[in-house]
């Protein structure tokens, strides 16, 4: 058996719903360590994603590195309250009595876009992993966003048949020790025939795990 065909166990343990602002969030909890896994999906999307693809990257990054998990839904896109779940996250770590915490964030399109827009805001946030995040829609905030990133490390990454993928060029010239665009062939935008693998990427990315799938290349 390969990486990209072991099953995993998508439960989260606690589901909390409450209203940030005008926005009606839910966040999928998996209690662990003082690196918080922040999960941001797609727009429209739920914390547990179709096929339950952001539930199963959380229990495969809890189980292996110890790490707690927070996914949120997305209702809102870009009117999002973005402070709303760092604030959500901030309440979680004093909870848990975490010290010294900090955020490792997940997004996947417009999730990602949220993730390269906010993040220099927020001090905690210390690695991204922004997939598939279109790059025709607000390109000047998502310029900013990564000429402003003061953590360790930005990963965009972009599936060779998503829209965006022939826009990277112009943007490349962004890239530096902590932005780096990552290509991912044989890939549309929502990693249809090849969920397994974006199960896995950001482990791959994130903490050094093994690359082993078939049928897909990543070049960085």
């Amino acid at each position: 058996m390969n990486l990209c065909e072991k099953k995993i166990d998508a439960k989260f343990d606690e589901v909390i719903e409450l209203f940030q602002g005008n926005e009606k969030n839910q966040y999928g909890i998996i209690y662990g360590n003082n690196i918080v896994v922040f999960i941001k999906a797609g727009l429209q999307s739920s914390c547990y994603g179709y096929e339950n693809k952001y539930a199963k990257i959380g229990r495969l990054l809890n189980e292996k590195h110890g790490c707690s998990i927070i996914s949120s839904s997305n209702p809102l896109g870009y009117h999002t309250d973005f402070s709303g779940s760092m604030h959500f996250i901030r309440d979680y770590a004093i909870k848990q009595n975490l010290e010294d915490y900090k955020v490792y964030y997940i997004g996947h399109s417009n999730g990602g876009s949220l993730g390269i827009i906010n993040s220099y805001h927020f001090s905690e946030i210390k690695k991204l992993v922004c997939i598939n995040s279109p790059l025709m829609i607000n390109p000047h905030l998502l310029i900013q966003g990564i000429k402003e990133f003061n953590g360790e490390k930005m990963y965009l990454v972009y599936g060779s048949k998503d829209p965006s993928f022939n826009l990277i060029n112009p943007y490349s010239e962004l890239e530096s020790e902590k932005v780096e665009f990552v290509r991912v062939y044989n890939a549309d935008h929502n990693f249809s025939e090849n969920l397994d693998f974006f199960i896995h990427l950001p482990g791959i990315l994130l903490f050094g795990d093994e690359l082993n799938c078939n049928n897909i290349k990543v070049h960085q």
